[in-house]
């Protein structure tokens, strides 16, 4: 069992006055794309964690099954939501697919390779497009009491860094796992 954690609860402060969530992507906004895409993966359950714009993000999925969970100190960095979406998962989950709600471009397919990869034995799962890391990461449910107790404001980099033993490197050949979109200049290079 794995579970899909979402992390959408930032403020998108490099995008301006915009939350780049709501954005327009392919139809519907970035996040719907995202999640969207996830549902059709090999997940067995979707954990969203909102904090900024909660009500406006939840409202987006009323017809959809998923967690939703609040980390109310969002503004303190992204450990805090990926902490929360951990916390919520459910108790028998074999592991944890750490997923950028701005991350449009990643497919159901590039979700699945990741997921495709792993043994269930104690490991993370990173994977790579041309030496270098993108996103989303898979961590066994072993490093659950690591990333609960792991105090570094902004991810878990430090965990993939003091576990190198237990690290699965997937190479990608397209670039989705390392395109993130933070800026207004980014998404009007898109085609939305």
């Amino acid at each position: 069992m794995i579970s899909a954690i979402v992390l959408a609860a930032g403020t998108s402060s490099r995008m301006g006055a915009k939350n780049k969530l709501l954005l327009p992507f392919k139809g519907s906004t970035f996040i719907e794309h995202v999640v969207n895409e996830l549902l059709q993966s090999n997940v067995n359950e979707i954990i969203v964690v909102l904090g900024h714009e909660k009500d406006k993000i939840k409202q987006l999925f009323t017809q959809k099954k998923m967690i939703f969970t609040v980390n109310e100190n969002y503004n303190s960095g992204m450990t805090s939501s990926i902490q929360s979406g951990v916390r919520a998962a459910s108790k028998s989950t074999d592991g944890f697919l750490v997923c950028l709600s701005d991350m449009p471009f990643l497919t159901t397919t590039d979700y699945n390779k990741i997921l495709a990869s792993s043994t269930e034995n104690k490991e993370i799962i990173l994977p790579f497009y041309h030496n270098q890391k993108g996103n989303p990461v898979y961590f066994s449910k072993d490093f659950k009491e690591e990333i609960l107790n792991y105090k570094e404001p902004e991810g878990c980099k430090g965990i993939i860094k003091n576990n190198p033993s237990f690290l699965v490197k997937i190479p990608f050949d397209n670039a989705h796992i390392l395109k993130d979109i933070d800026t207004e200049e980014e998404f009007l290079g898109i085609e939305g």
